[in-house]
């Protein structure tokens, strides 16, 4: 009883460590000039794309490792489900801020300055949740496949 419980809280941590590092990695890599449009908030088509990569195989890795750890499949779908409803909420609040007119990039923006203000497609809001939830199951397929 313990391993599963286990499995999706240490998955769960682990998704999120592995998510912030490889995203704010992506952004210092990148900077604001290749995140987002010219002279504007919104981020740019080679984000959106690396935001999906990254989104599904880190779910991927997170899936992985609940089966790893579990050795259930029921474990690896709830932690599943909780990655849903938490992108799920994410992604209505996202929808829901008021963007407060148009913003004007000009300089250097940082990691958190770049979070508050992007501007992100409704679309790709709506299929994180999916993304994330794909990844993970099909991780999980990994980590029960592999040699004791």
């Amino acid at each position: 009883m313990l391993r599963p419980v286990l499995g999706v809280i240490v998955s769960y941590a682990a998704l999120f460590f592995l998510w912030s590092a490889l995203f704010f990695g992506a952004y210092a890599l990148l900077g604001p000039e290749r995140v987002f449009q010219p002279d504007s908030y919104e981020v740019s088509t080679v984000w959106l794309g690396l935001t999906g990569i990254i989104t599904f195989f880190g779910a991927m890795a997170g899936g992985y490792l609940c089966a790893c750890i579990s050795r259930s499949n029921r474990a690896c779908q709830v932690l599943a489900f909780v990655v849903f409803l938490i992108a799920i909420f994410l992604c209505i609040k996202a929808m829901r801020r008021d963007v407060g007119g148009l913003h004007i990039r000009a300089g250097e923006v940082t990691k958190w300055e770049a979070v508050d203000l992007a501007v992100v497609p409704t679309w790709m809001h709506v299929l994180n949740p999916v993304i994330g939830a794909a990844g993970i199951l099909l991780g999980a397929r990994f980590g029960f496949h592999r040699k004791p």
